[in-house]
């Protein structure tokens, strides 16, 4: 089947979401503004609070039920010196969209140190098996392109829970939605080249990445731990893209208000004294 109708698709969706990224919250909903009705000092934009919960308590259930279930056996089946393989390789996977990013952030310095640790480990690590860049002191960095989005001025949008993926937003998403695209057309090892082999790759590759993520739902006991992560995923990102670009605007001259007389007295006051 062709790829076209699902790259149609993925655009259509991440129009969408940019779109929502663009709009402003309403006043009384934005994260910091003061109202008279409630106020927390937990306080995210989330319009879809009540479809966020139900999938954030979906989520719940199917890591307890499915995802750990099958992460405590594959920890059971492999040894430790295994797994570390198997992460090392995804991780190495990953290599080409971090370094696209980075590209796209302006961050060349990074990028370089990115670009040097794929050719290490892909060239004298069989293909990324072993993590022989971290011996050499190369540095790992993250980047994805919602980042990229966030560097460039696109706005946060909305929080938003997404399934099995857990945590997000309306940029973070599309973002999401373009890295994921883009790994499933670079292969930079020829993994994904034999057709019958992808299945295996893709499920090791979910069971990793889950094995790779210490989080587990419930753990902190707090009844008010949807919104603990929520402020926690948002304040991560808000760290992770920092100030970006900032766009500058002309400034406006502004109209002295108030009626003649407060004019006259502001004009005296902002008078040096003799």
């Amino acid at each position: 089947m062709s790829g076209r109708p699902f790259l149609r698709v993925t655009r259509v969706v991440i129009a969408l979401l940019l779109g929502g990224c663009a709009c402003d919250p309403p006043v009384a909903d934005r994260p910091g503004e003061v109202t008279e009705s409630s106020f927390s000092p937990l306080e995210v934009y989330d319009p879809l609070e009540g479809w966020n919960r139900q999938v954030y308590a979906f989520n719940a259930q199917a890591d307890r039920y499915v995802l750990l279930p099958i992460v405590d056996a594959y920890k059971i089946t492999l040894p430790l010196i295994v797994r570390e393989r198997v992460s090392d390789f995804f991780n190495n996977l990953k290599t080409p969209i971090i370094f696209a990013n980075e590209i796209l952030q302006l961050k060349f310095a990074d990028a370089l140190a990115t670009a040097l640790r794929f050719g290490a480990n892909t060239t004298f690590g069989m293909f990324g098996v072993v993590d022989i860049a971290s011996e050499m002191g190369l540095p790992r960095y993250h980047a994805d392109f919602g980042q990229t989005l966030g560097f460039w001025g696109i706005g946060p949008g909305g929080y938003l829970v997404l399934p099995i993926l857990g945590p997000s937003g309306y940029r973070d998403a599309a973002g999401t939605g373009v890295d994921l695209t883009a790994s499933a057309m670079i292969d930079p090892v020829g993994a994904l080249s034999l057709d019958d082999a992808r299945p295996a790759i893709f499920t090791a590759n979910v069971i990793d990445a889950r094995y790779q993520q210490p989080f587990r739902y419930f753990q902190t006991g707090s009844p008010f731990e949807y919104l603990l992560v929520r402020f926690a995923y948002t304040k991560k990102r808000e760290i992770e893209i920092g100030r970006g670009i900032q766009w500058r605007r002309s400034a406006e001259p502004q109209e002295p208000k108030g009626g003649p007389e407060q004019q006259e007295l502001a004009a005296v006051g902002s008078r040096p004294s003799p």
